[in-house]
């Protein structure tokens, strides 16, 4: 139970940096930090399969987390790119 408990807790704590690196890398214009937070999401891909392998939970938890981590690649970019066309300045009408 505590092997499960620190993966998920890993899990979790990469999926937040994931998001943070990516904001960041856009905020900055860094494609180094971008790809920083590709490589983090790897690494929540690799916690995920080994909690989906080695973690004693029910088949319903493991179908959550690794359907959660599929969702999550294309939340940070989506969000930004809703925070960019909300952020546009208004076109005035013809």
């Amino acid at each position: 139970m505590l092997m499960t408990s620190l993966l998920l807790g890993l899990f979790v704590l990469l999926a937040g940096c994931y998001g943070v690196l990516y904001c960041i890398g856009r905020l900055r214009a860094n494609a180094r930090i971008i790809s920083a937070a590709y490589g983090v999401y790897g690494l929540q891909v690799i916690v995920a399969a080994a909690v989906v392998l080695l973690a004693p939970i029910g088949a319903w938890w493991k179908l959550l987390i690794a359907v959660s981590c599929a969702v999550y690649l294309p939340i940070p970019p989506a969000t930004w790119g809703y925070l960019e066309r909300l952020h546009q300045p208004a076109k005035p009408y013809p």
